[in-house]
């Protein structure tokens, strides 16, 4: 690939922080109407996998979900959330869903200001999913961008459990965090990043009270909710593409409905 080429290469990212503000002026007077806001978290994922598992997956299926719908690009993930159930373990950061919130709020007024129409918060964390269900309401009717949120953890997470079984791995995930769904999800991503010793962790039942009251280190002193160790790469591709499937179906519902309303 010539200098040329490999501009052009670049210059077709769908990343918003790659681009130069001249880009996104010339997408948005292209018909580029659209963001997709990932969120994440910087916390533990047991001893294999990287402290930015949450981001990195989430602005993965940001990127593949807009791809999908056309018209749209991705917004630079927003890093942590509520992770106060981790922060026994060194590294992780938590923020209080205020300051989630917050944020969430800035994107959207941000994006407004220079004329996009539409936003799609994609979270990816599980402590998101609430934050986001409590603030959607408020920011749809703040701003006249068309605010659409992926939500519903319990979907996500049977989501990736049948992303599983469609790639031939037949586990059950009580709680997702660094088990066989997101540790398959990295190594088809990043697998530099993952330790070769997949851990088992805690496979039994949990309580998502002391779960939160006390701490993921009283059930699991490896930080590994489920079983790490059936996970491959070519699986992380199938429960990617499942996952991503599912998303871009629910916001093009959901964009029809605005439309139509």
């Amino acid at each position: 690939m010539d200098e040329d080429d490999q501009e052009t290469a670049d210059r077709d990212s769908v990343r918003l922080a790659e681009l130069s503000w001249t880009d996104v002026e010339a997408a948005l007077e292209g018909g580029v109407d659209t963001v997709v806001v990932p969120l994440g978290a910087t916390e533990q994922h047991g001893p294999h996998l990287p402290l930015d598992t949450d981001t990195r997956l989430a602005a993965e299926l940001a990127e593949r979900v807009a791809r999908r719908l056309g018209g749209a690009l991705v917004a630079p993930a927003i890093p942590v959330g509520p992770s106060t159930e981790h922060t026994g373990f060194p590294g992780t950061i938590s923020v209080s869903p205020e300051t989630l919130t917050a944020l969430l709020r800035d994107y959207v007024d941000s994006f407004e200001a220079q004329g996009f129409e539409r936003v799609v918060v994609l979270p990816g964390h599980g402590g998101s999913f609430p934050v986001v269900e409590a603030a959607f309401p408020e920011l749809a009717r703040e701003t006249d961008v068309d605010v659409i949120a992926v939500t519903g953890l319990r979907r996500y997470m049977e989501l990736l459990e049948s992303g599983l079984r469609e790639a031939g791995i037949d586990v059950e995930e009580p709680v997702v965090h660094a088990g066989a769904s997101e540790t398959a999800m990295v190594l088809a991503v990043a697998p530099e990043l993952v330790a070769d010793d997949l851990p088992e962790g805690y496979t039994g039942p949990v309580s998502a009270a002391a779960l939160f009251a006390e701490g993921v280190e009283t059930h699991a002193d490896n930080g590994v909710l489920g079983d790490a160790s059936p996970a491959t790469a070519e699986a992380g591709e199938t429960v990617l593409e499942h996952v991503t499937d599912a998303h871009a179906a629910i916001v093009r519902e959901e964009f029809a409905a605005l439309r139509d309303s």
